[in-house]
């Protein structure tokens, strides 16, 4: 008997390995990455580094670089800190899920990333960055140049140490090469493109930005996405009310 348990037991354990090491699909990659952006997005673009201008040159000029290539590097960093911190093996994304060389997608556009992602988290780890410093990368990695030590004078960043700056900035300018590489892809423009659609439309509801500040050229598009918006949250209400109901 004490040997039945034993095999149940060690069955169990094997599913529960299985189950908790599965393999994620890139969709879910994505999927993670630009809820984040959107996330984030509102939060820099409340607080000013995001600016109604950025969005509004990204959807009527195309000139997408400082959000498609900061915003989700951004992200990104905010994921290795946090990793870093916590000293887990992988990569910790924000819902909880931990990616690790086992869970990574074995796709051929997004395997390249998780080898130089680890590496740089646990450079990262190895600096041993304290709060402020922390705060500062998250606003450097937006709004600076990152190519030299100095060019991090009255930036803020608490050390003076030229040999850590130049780590730092070696790492951010990887992160946003990185990201640069992934915005060439159709399948990141096209949901990026939709991202900063979404952000301008949230500026003008929660009241940020005003019709009358909005670029002619941009009306047009506007009143279609805020009435794609209402739909779509009409639709989502009802489809509530129907669950009530039942």
């Amino acid at each position: 008997m004490s040997d039945l348990k034993t095999v149940k037991l060690e069955s169990d354990q094997s599913r529960t390995l299985k189950k908790a090491i599965r393999e994620l699909k890139p969709i879910q990659i994505w999927d993670w990455l630009f809820r984040s952006c959107e996330l984030n997005g509102r939060v820099l673009l409340s607080e000013g580094v995001i600016t109604a201008e950025d969005l509004e040159e990204c959807i009527d000029k195309g000139k997408c670089k400082k959000l498609s290539i900061r915003l989700p590097a951004w992200c990104i960093l905010q994921c290795l800190l946090r990793s870093a911190k916590l000293h887990v093996n992988g990569l910790l994304i924000s819902d909880g899920v931990e990616l690790t060389d086992f869970t990574w997608p074995k796709d051929k556009v997004l395997e390249w990333l998780f080898g130089p992602l680890v590496i740089m988290k646990e450079q990262m780890k190895g600096l041993h960055l304290d709060e402020n410093e922390e705060s500062c990368l998250r606003t450097l990695i937006m709004a600076n140049s990152n190519e030299r030590p100095e060019d991090w004078e009255g930036s803020g960043f608490s050390s003076g140490d030229m040999v850590r700056r130049a780590q730092l900035q070696a790492i951010l300018r990887r992160l946003q090469g990185m990201v640069a590489s992934l915005s060439i892809l159709p399948t990141f423009r096209r949901r990026f493109n939709s991202l900063v659609k979404s952000l301008y439309v949230d500026a003008v509801e929660v009241g940020g930005l005003s019709m009358e500040d909005v670029h002619p050229r941009i009306k047009g598009k506007l009143a279609a996405l805020l009435e794609e918006r209402r739909n779509h949250d009409k639709n989502n209400e009802k489809e509530n009310c129907n669950v009530e109901l039942v």
